[in-house]
């Protein structure tokens, strides 16, 4: 009997020294990937330009035609970083090569004895179809390919996209590793993509709040004003959060919805774009949607709110800002009210998803605009490009970060965004 236990202890040990020499192994003190910050707002423009270039809708065919897209190595490497940045709080790089590509990154693993940063190396090769994963490497560790192909399974499962992820896969027939350029050869099924933005779960919570709008907007055209809608929309999040068992992620997934139905509303969007069972739903009459007396306020607020709440602050800030941008060249004009707007509805959504209810208890009490937008009448607006630069000179230049500071000081000083 002494002898058995001996061995139990003894294997216990050798296991969880080999968990330590493994986790040793896997972090060093430096990160194999230092990136500047997320997107700015030229790579935004990029982006949306090459993917608006490629949207099917624009080139309608007959049938399942296989279409092509090509996608620059730059942009992938681009939209890889900001990812990593925005979703793991490090950094990525991504490398095209004849037939291969090497993706690296870098993960912050704070309060870690044995370093803190967790750097991952992966080389895939070109196939027929799908490139497949080569090589994994995690610090100094090598991980079996069949190993990480489990886990990379487990974890979408973990995180429910198994059948978001089998839809892509359904639709791409082919995909090209070039040296400065990746070919995607895809099937368009728009019905299978509608699925992958919206699961099934979140149609209908979406559902819920668009006709939970229709008798909020019933009577008269006269515009509405945004605070008028936020506290009987969150109200319907809270009830249902707690019917699902009152957990935060249920309330966070209710606000997420809640906003996108008010998102879409206010900018004149129908939810069968992205639902196609939305055709048959309660429509809300259109009325403008107002944010301190201006329509283009609440639009820039819910935009910003619901790309923070879907996936992070940063590109919501960048895709706020490139707006401006392009105003300034040839539309309204550079506004900084407009980017308080922005900055106020990225903390709002960020806040809807890290401390939901907290925000949802805010709102039942009703509230007014100066809850959640700041004073900004006083904010240069409509400034053209000659004038934005004689005054504040390049994005980033202090004159500029002065007026950011301040717009951030205003914006943390609401009682609902603190």
């Amino acid at each position: 009997m002494k002898t058995v236990l001996k061995l139990l202890l003894f294997t216990v040990a050798a296991l969880l020294l080999s968990v330590v020499l493994i986790v040793w192994l896997a972090l060093t003190d430096r990160p194999l990937v230092q990136r500047d910050s997320a997107m700015t707002p030229a790579d935004v423009a990029r982006v949306r330009d090459l993917l608006g270039a490629a949207d099917p809708r624009k080139h309608p065919q007959e049938g399942e035609v296989v279409r092509t897209f090509h996608a620059d190595g730059n942009d992938l490497d681009l939209i890889l970083n900001d990812a990593s940045r925005r979703l793991l709080h490090g950094a990525g790089r991504v490398v095209l090569e004849e037939q291969s590509a090497r993706v690296q990154l870098s993960v912050q693993w704070r309060g870690s004895p044995f370093g803190q940063w967790l750097n991952v190396e992966a080389q895939v090769r070109q196939t027929p179809g799908w490139p497949v994963l080569e090589r994994l490497q995690m610090g100094r560790v090598p991980v079996p390919s069949g190993l990480a192909r489990w886990l990379l399974v487990q974890g979408i499962a973990h995180y429910g996209v198994t059948e978001q992820v089998q839809t892509v896969v359904g639709m791409v027939q082919r995909i090209t590793l070039q040296p400065n350029e990746v070919v995607l050869d895809y099937v368009w099924r728009p019905d299978g993509l509608r699925t992958v933005m919206m699961p099934p779960a979140d149609q209908q919570r979406l559902r819920a709040y668009v006709e939970r709008l229709a008798p909020l907007v019933r009577k008269g055209h006269e515009p509405v004003p945004l605070a008028s809608l936020l506290p009987p929309l969150f109200d319907l999040a809270r009830g249902r959060a707690d019917a699902a068992g009152g957990s935060d992620e249920a309330a966070a997934q209710e606000n997420r919805s809640a906003l996108i139905a008010l998102a879409l509303y206010a900018t004149g969007q129908s939810p069968s774009r992205f639902v196609q069972e939305a055709r048959h739903w309660t429509k809300p009459l259109p009325r403008p949607v107002l944010l301190r007396g201006r329509e283009d306020f609440a639009m820039h607020f819910l935009v910003s709110a619901v790309l923070a709440a879907e996936g992070g602050g940063r590109l919501a800030d960048a895709i706020g800002l490139y707006k401006e941008i392009s105003d300034s060249r040839g539309g309204s004009g550079f506004s900084f009210n407009d980017i308080a707007a922005d900055r106020a509805g990225t903390r709002f959504g960020q806040i809807a998803v890290r401390d939901p209810r907290r925000l949802q208890a805010g709102l039942s009490k009703g509230v007014t605009d100066d809850d959640f937008m700041p004073g900004v009448a006083d904010l240069p607006e409509f400034l053209n490009e000659a004038e934005f630069k004689t005054t504040y000179g390049e994005i980033g230049a202090p004159a500029y970060e002065r007026m950011q500071a301040e717009i951030e000081r205003r914006v943390a000083s609401r009682p609902l965004l603190h």
